[in-house]
């Protein structure tokens, strides 16, 4: 997609944070905001003080992990970084306060990565609400009130939901006249074919 994007004569600025300054700079007639998500911090006792990683960052290669790996969070971005870590030998437990972990998942991915989850011995840990983070680990309490602790991690990756992070439309809409939020910055949780479906309808409407 980059090389074709090069062919057509798209001018591509990496590693520059767009500010309504500089969009304003470009007379544009049009505006394709897709600024994503930011992870879901939630007022647990500890997590400030835990040093977690969060799975964006371990998934992207900006952070590493231990040997043993404690996944905080069992929906779709949680399972996706277990089945990573698994993958490349880490030891992967996931805590999941659902009945059931990987439930946004689609179920043909989700029968595959279920495999990879036994092949290389994830354990999961579901119903389980966690009540506190450690450096090495969390407390957590079941839906039948039985408090489980879960110690001894090297790193904690954190996975407990997205927030949309659209810092830009309302700042650009005055002077621009067609403005377009699309993927996770539109609604988060998302995935790349919800993504890829809002920027084909955002190019169609231009």
């Amino acid at each position: 997609m980059i090389v074709r994007c090069e062919k057509a004569g798209v001018d591509m600025r990496l590693s520059a944070e767009a500010t309504p300054e500089d969009i304003r700079s470009l007379h544009p007639d049009a505006v394709i905001l897709a600024t994503g998500s930011t992870p879901l911090l939630l007022p647990i006792p500890g997590l400030p003080e835990c040093g977690y990683a969060t799975a964006q960052e371990l998934l992207a290669g900006k952070r590493a992990a231990g040997r043993r790996v404690l996944v905080a969070g069992g929906g779709m971005i949680g399972c996706e970084a277990a089945e990573y870590l698994a993958e490349r030998g880490h030891e992967v437990s996931v805590v999941e306060m659902k009945p059931a972990a990987a439930e946004d998942v689609a179920p043909e991915i989700r029968r595959y990565m279920f495999e990879t989850f036994r092949r290389h011995d994830v354990r999961l840990h579901t119903g389980c609400r966690i009540t506190r983070f450690y450096e090495d680990g969390v407390e957590c309490k079941g839906t039948d009130g039985s408090i489980l602790s879960l110690r001894g991690y090297d790193t904690v990756v954190l996975a407990m939901g997205t927030r949309s992070s659209d810092p830009l439309s309302e700042a650009v809409s005055p002077f621009v006249p067609q403005v377009f939020v699309v993927g996770e910055a539109r609604k988060s949780p998302g995935n790349a074919v919800a993504a890829t479906a809002d920027a084909l309808d955002a190019a169609l409407e231009i």
